[in-house]
């Protein structure tokens, strides 16, 4: 059973193409290079480069992850190499602009093309992925002098980049930070520690250079007072040579369930008082600077948990589809009945069926989502660019939360399937469940994730943003209810859809009485409810654009009747696919929306219980 990475490229394609129709971007000037061709192109050598360079890499850096000798982080020798042809063959920055030697493509295939990257070597991609993260923050934040010294060469690759903000002390609770800058002859000094810095120190690059969240001396309490520094591990010159090691020291390395390729680093800061250290935009500006990288990286970690629960449905479909046991349950009493792959069983179908509509309706939220920030960035119209903008910033905690969590789910799910062999080191997926778990953890845990939407975003500007998007989706609901194929689910949709009105209501009312415990205990199965109900729709509009598509090519072959329906079907590959599609529709909103209706008893139930019990002893 080959262990090689997998991809639905036709169904990205179709996201991207045919869902959302981004090849509106190319008749605005910044992308007006580029065509539907070129993508599919670069999609198609994308996924070639990930299952010939990196996938090989994957289990390898697995099995020998990294070592850390007094003071030095060395990557698994087979990264060396993936990593020095991902560069040198462009890969590092897809969507990043081309002044800073970027490919300069629309966000949203620069994420399709990260599913790829992330699914085939989780390890590696971090590395890279936070790189260019880094790059593109002093990019847009950084001075003049700043650009000229490191982007270019962080977006090349021959130096990496971090985000350093987690410290012993202070997990998620930024405010607790208490690494500290001090200014001496006109310069900055950073002194302090960090604690799980992926990529923070390791032998693939010339230079690391270190975004830190830090303190400045009279700072104001709290998360207001931090401010953020560049800080690389060597000093660079004004001529962009490297000069004397900048007092940054790698004290240890991680021994983490999963992603054991990963450098994950604890950092010291200024140990000597030689860490210097310059100011990116103003003193008490950091956090609010930080936060570009972060919800970047949130969109990334969504992406982490889709490319690996779609990587390991695909495992479990081909494993699915050669296992051969078991009689067919209508034969189970036939003891000359033949064995069939267990593909046919029903319960084995429900799993395929589950991984298939979460993985599928998690990309396109984030496809959906990217698509949204390409059009805030680039559009000529000033009211879409803030709409958008703002229904982006929505969908991110969801994006990052949601998608994690089903991409876990469907992880599991495919172990599953196995069997007894999917717990074994022989078969990929029960290292595709360790890598992924972390998904759900950094980057802010998916509980914080639920409090930024229902503590923030929900309620931004009123409420105006979450109306919006609740209009919108029954602008929906209203073209689409009589439709032929996919009316009942619609209709029930519906009711789902009004079920999170009136749950994200009821929480208003409940904060506007200054209770805001319980809406707080209840924010995350409302992330999942919110979760839900965007899916749904987005796999919906799916539907209706594969039933548009079907009913195009059944005239095409004149297949009138229900029986040529069927054959075009079994025989044509598209037909077969569009088909899918409204099936993954029908059966995501009647066999997963229904979750909601649990949730959102559960949330009105009122219970406090958690609340009153005494775990303080």
């Amino acid at each position: 059973m080959s262990d090689e990475y997998l991809y639905d490229l036709r169904d990205g394609q179709f996201v991207l193409f045919e869902q959302l129709r981004i090849q509106r971007l190319f008749e605005l000037p910044q992308f007006s290079e580029f065509t539907v061709g070129d993508i599919e192109m670069i999609l198609a050598e994308g996924l070639k480069f990930c299952q010939k360079v990196l996938s090989p890499t994957n289990k390898l850096g697995d099995k020998e992850g990294c070592r850390w000798e007094n003071g030095k982080v060395y990557a698994p020798k087979s990264f060396h190499a993936a990593y020095k042809q991902q560069c040198e063959a462009g890969w590092m920055a897809m969507s990043t602009e081309t002044e800073f030697g970027g490919q300069g493509m629309p966000f949203a295939v620069g994420a399709a093309l990260g599913e790829m990257f992330i699914g085939a070597n989780p390890s590696l991609s971090m590395v890279a992925g936070l790189t260019r993260a880094a790059a593109e923050l002093l990019a847009a934040h950084g001075t003049p002098e700043m650009k000229k010294k490191f982007v270019h060469k962080m977006v090349a690759g021959e130096w990496g980049g971090t985000m350093c903000l987690t410290e012993p002390q202070a997990g998620t609770a930024l405010g607790d930070i208490t690494t500290m800058a001090h200014k001496r002859d006109g310069k900055y000094y950073v002194r302090g520690q960090k604690i799980f810095i992926s990529g923070g120190e390791h032998d693939m690059v010339d230079n690391i250079v270190h975004l830190v969240l830090a303190r400045c001396e009279g700072a104001s309490p709290g998360t207001k007072g931090l401010s953020l520094f560049v800080i690389p591990k060597y000093r660079v010159g004004a001529d962009g040579k490297l000069g004397e090691f900048n007092d940054v020291t790698c004290a240890g390395i991680e021994h983490k369930m999963g992603i054991n390729a990963s450098p994950t680093c604890q950092l010291v800061f200024g140990e000597n008082d030689r860490c210097e250290a310059e100011l990116i935009g103003s003193e008490e500006q950091g956090i609010r600077l930080m936060f570009d990288m972060m919800n970047s990286a949130r969109i990334g970690v969504g992406l982490q948990g889709v490319a690996m629960g779609s990587w390991a449905y695909l495992l479990a479909l081909n494993y699915a589809r050669s296992r051969i046991q078991s009689p067919e349950m209508k034969n189970v009493r036939d003891a000359a009945a033949k064995s069939v792959p267990i593909v046919k069983h029903p319960d084995v179908r429900r799993m395929l069926a589950t991984m298939k509509a979460l993985m599928e309706g998690g990309r396109s939220l984030l496809l959906h989502t990217s698509f949204c920030l390409d059009l805030a960035a680039h559009s000529p119209d000033a009211e879409e660019r803030e709409r958008l903008l703002a229904r982006a910033e929505l969908f991110t905690p969801i994006c990052k939360a949601w998608c994690s969590d089903t991409g876990y789910e469907a992880a599991t799910l495919a172990l599953q399937t196995y069997g007894g062999h999917g717990y074994l080191h022989d078969y990929p997926v029960e290292q595709i469940v360790r890598d992924v778990k972390i998904a759900s953890i950094y980057e802010g845990t998916n509980g914080v994730q639920a409090l930024d939407l229902l503590g923030r975003k929900v309620g931004r500007k009123g409420g105006t943003t979450f109306l919006a998007l609740m209009g919108d989706i029954q602008k929906f609901i209203d073209a689409q209810k009589d439709h032929p194929a996919l009316g009942a689910q619609i209709a029930q949709f519906a009711g789902r859809k009004e079920k999170l009105e009136a749950t994200t209501m009821n929480f208003a009312m409940q904060q506007m009485s200054g209770d805001l415990d319980y809406p707080l205990l209840s924010a995350t199965p409302y992330l999942r409810m919110f979760g839900n109900v965007a899916v749904g729709w987005l796999l919906l509009e799916q539907g209706v654009v594969a039933h548009a598509a079907l009913e195009r090519l059944a005239a095409d072959r004149q297949a009138t009747t229900a029986e040529a329906r069927r054959a075009l079907i079994a025989d044509n590959a598209d037909a077969r696919f569009y088909d899918n599609k409204i099936k993954t529709a029908q059966f995501f909103i009647s066999n997963l929306l229904s979750q909601n209706e649990h949730m959102a008893a559960l949330i009105a139930s009122g219970d406090r219980s958690p609340l009153e019990m005494s775990f303080e002893e």
